[in-house]
């Protein structure tokens, strides 16, 4: 018993001089605000001082400077995750604990709280050593959790397969510019060095010495909000994003998944009065390293949303400003909008911190890519070719560009503000910032183009709509409830509609209006009207295209944006074949019920594609082939060129073969070949895949006797058509209906020659070809089985509360 208490008495002796010796805290620098520390500059350490235990708040980690890549998609100023955190100790230690929202209980029964809480797992993301107290304050060195490499950047680079990277700690440290403690958010910045051997040229084309990257990561306590905040409920018409959790103290007749609009908090100071002043507004800031006259552009296109803000009874309630001196952008007290430059062109995007809780909007966080730009003035450099007899640049290139990136800000602010994207509204007088835009340019009869139209200068009648739904408040007398339904019930009886990503980018895609860079109320319309306009370009597109200096090759820059001008209304219109006009219904609203597209519809667009791989239409005109040469010493190929088969020469095949490749695929895949055939099978009227294909190879398999181009892109069409067919007919995921249709096809094309010449030649290869594929044993490859649903036991919701943007 002594020797137990001797030894006892030892531990708590040790665990007393270990507190008591262990710091000297006056000689650190104190720093106080929301979780105060301690900073040890001379030997690079923190320490936290802990006082609030099982307290929860926010911790954000987030990428303050990037790795310049679109390809790997680690840029500067980008968000991580957002987690509910608290410290809870356990002997020695303190942990630091993400609680886990995804699974709630809401009872006045805390034992009903308890059962809910220890039924689903919890993680420790830290757990800290206890240096010592003082007085009720816990003291934890804190260095090595600041050391982590908690954005994951080493994970990003192995999966782009750029090597295998760690952090090597030797090269790693605190950034004290950016450690900072305010009252309600704690900032701790870092300069993360990963060491590794790099294997890819992504990682080599952007980092000075691609074995050593270094990056800097910042980690945010945040304070929560506070329980004032309204959530509201999500609906799938009304455009918003949303969070969800199960609430498992739901009644049994209701819907155990719970869902929440995101967005800002924002309230009126006179709570009954239709317009009125706001209490806080919601300010954006644009970062002040993005140069003229691209700054104002943001700023104005950003403005916009004060239209819809004022439409839904909030005055003066968001505005875009210039950031002031000295803002850190990444602060989560400010919404900002970020200027950020890359190796390449790539996406811009927004992301927030929400409170995961509730579904409010903390910080908006925009990210602009600077190169995006470019490919406008392209498409208006290749279309007005202005560089005649050494003129300066057309201003309109630039006015172009500008109001592109008017509509970016709005676009990508909006989805901070909660919006997702509104892919159909293109076909509705373009009535949404939230669609994706192409520049609408028109030609009148005596040649004059007009670029004034290319992009809307003003928020969408969609987008005035949605942000009633999202922030406006019921009237007097009015419920929540009426309010919202009788808000989107007005919105589609207007003749507007919300369909977002699932229904847009998808080859599969059969919504009829639902596109990505598309223009028109008719998608087959809009493509013939674009054809033209093409034509005419390429027929006058020469030297005028380059300014006086510039290397004849690089013609092929400015010919590739003009060439495929067309490419993504080629998608929109192949969507009609096979589609269906449908809504996000829900039972009892006004919204009509889904319908295969007519006939005639479905037709036009079958036309206008085919008319989209016609020799004339995929033929590079001589005359730009004479003007392209091989590419000159430090001007070689990139990623903005066509890809070629003829060594350094310019290849005029592979053009055509880029738009031939978009058709088919689009037209030939599995799910649009499986609604064909069945559409057909429910309304005779329609076009069968029988029909559709027919129709096509009548097309290409026509007989011309030339000896050009024009001829050698016709056997090209036919040979990808041939192998687009066969493809499809060993699909696991077309029907087996289908796959007969398709080998029935293939064995009618092997029986078609050629007059002679060349063209006999090479319908006889591909006879062969045919034959030889057909005549191989049967690969025992039924379609794919389908999973049937879940059965006992069964239930309605997925358990998945992930959302991305």
């Amino acid at each position: 018993m002594n020797k137990i208490l001797l030894t006892t008495f030892s531990l708590l002796f040790s665990i007393s001089l270990t507190y008591s010796q262990g710091l000297d805290l006056s000689k650190f620098e104190k720093n106080e605000g929301f979780v105060d520390f301690y900073l040890d500059r001379e030997k690079g350490k923190i320490y936290l001082q802990i006082e609030d235990l099982e307290e929860e708040f926010l911790y954000v980690n987030s990428l303050t400077a990037g790795v310049g890549s679109n390809d790997i998609g680690l840029d500067r100023g980008q968000l991580g995750n957002t987690r509910i955190v608290e410290f809870r100790r356990s002997g020695n230690k303190v942990f630091l604990v993400h609680k886990n929202y995804d699974f709630r209980a809401y009872s006045d029964n805390p034992y009903e709280v308890k059962s809910i809480q220890d039924a689903f797992a919890e993680s420790i993301l830290w757990g800290f050593e206890i240096s010592q107290k003082d007085g009720e304050s816990l003291i934890v060195d804190a260095t090595n959790f600041y050391m982590q490499d908690v954005h994951g950047v080493g994970d990003r680079l192995s999966q782009r397969r750029q090597g295998t990277y760690r952090v090597d700690n030797s090269r790693s440290g605190l950034y004290f510019d950016m450690i900072k403690n305010f009252p309600e958010n704690t900032e701790v910045e870092a300069t993360i060095t990963l060491t590794g051997n790099a294997t890819g040229g992504l990682i080599r084309s952007v980092t000075p010495s691609p074995d050593a990257v270094s990056v800097r990561q910042r980690h945010s306590f945040i304070k929560l909000p506070d329980d004032q905040y309204q959530p509201r409920e999500f609906d799938p018409r009304g455009g918003f994003f949303s969070i969800s959790y199960m609430d498992f103290t739901t009644p049994i007749s209701d819907p155990i998944m719970k869902r929440f609009i995101s967005r800002h908090r924002l309230e009126k100071k006179d709570p009954n009065a239709a317009v009125s002043e706001v209490v806080e507004p919601i300010v954006y800031y644009l970062d002040r390293g993005t140069p003229e006259p691209v700054a104002s552009a943001l700023i104005e296109g950003g403005n916009w949303w004060s239209q819809a803000f004022e439409a839904a009874g909030f005055k003066n309630a968001f505005r875009v400003e210039m950031a002031p001196e000295g803002m850190d952008l990444m602060d989560v007290r400010y919404n900002v909008i970020q200027w950020v430059h890359r190796s390449t062109r790539g996406w811009s995007y927004g992301s927030s911190v929400r409170d995961p809780r509730t579904g409010e909007i903390i910080k908006g966080q925009v990210s602009l890519g600077s190169l995006r730009v470019r490919q406008d003035y392209l498409i208006a450099q290749g279309i007005l070719q202005p560089f005649e007899d050494g003129k300066p640049a057309d201003p309109r290139m630039l006015e172009m560009a500008l109001a592109r990136l008017r509509q970016l800000s709005a676009h990508e602010i909006g989805h901070t503000i909660g919006l997702a994207h509104s892919y159909a509204t293109s076909a509705e007088g373009r009535s949404s910032v939230m669609d994706y835009p192409h520049p609408y340019i028109t030609q009148a009869s005596n040649g004059e183009l007009d670029l004034s139209q290319a992009y809307d200068d003003k928020i969408g009648e969609w987008d005035k709509w949605a942000i009633k739904y999202g922030y406006g408040t019921p009237a007097q007398g009015q419920s929540e409830e009426e309010f919202l339904k009788k808000t989107l019930e007005d919105t589609y009886a207007a003749g507007y509609e919300f369909i977002t990503d699932s229904d847009s980018r998808d080859p599969s895609g059969a919504h009829p209006r639902s596109h990505l860079w598309d223009n028109g109320a008719s998608a087959a319309e809009e493509l013939n009207r674009m054809l033209n306009l093409r034509k005419n370009k390429l027929a006058s597109f020469g030297l005028n295209a380059i300014p006086e200096g510039t290397p004849h090759a690089m013609l092929e820059e400015v010919l590739v944006p003009l060439f495929l001008m067309h490419r993504y209304q080629v998608e929109a219109t192949s969507k009609l074949i096979g589609g269906l006009d449908y809504t996000y219904k829900i039972k009892g609203d006004n919204q009509p019920n889904h319908t295969w597209i007519p006939a005639s519809q479905q037709e036009e667009a079958l036309d206008a594609l085919l008319r989209t791989i016609s020799p004339r239409e995929l033929e590079v005109p001589e005359h730009i082939l004479a003007l392209i040469p091989p590419r000159p010493y430090g001007y070689g190929r990139n990623r903005e060129t066509f890809v070629s088969r003829t060594g350094p020469v310019f290849d005029p095949i592979a053009p055509a073969e880029s738009v031939t490749d978009a058709v088919f695929t689009f037209l030939l895949e599995s799910g649009r070949a499986n609604r064909l055939h069945l559409q057909a099978m429910q309304n005779a009227d329609l076009p069968s895949l029988e029909s559709v294909l027919d129709k096509v190879t009548a097309q290409l398999f026509s007989n011309t006797n030339r000896v050009d181009l024009q001829q050698e892109i016709k056997m090209m069409t036919e040979a990808k058509y041939v192998d687009y067919l066969i493809a499809l007919s060993k699909n696991r995921d077309a029907s087996n209906s289908v796959r007969a249709i398709v080998r029935a096809e293939l064995e009618e094309i092997s029986k078609m020659g050629g007059p002679n010449g060349m063209l006999a030649m090479h319908r006889d290869y591909l006879s062969d070809k045919i034959e030889s594929f057909l005549e191989l044993p049967q690969e025992i490859s039924s379609p794919e089985a389908l999973k049937i649903p879940d059965g006992a036991p069964i239930g309605m919701e997925s358990m998945s509360c992930d959302f991305e943007y």
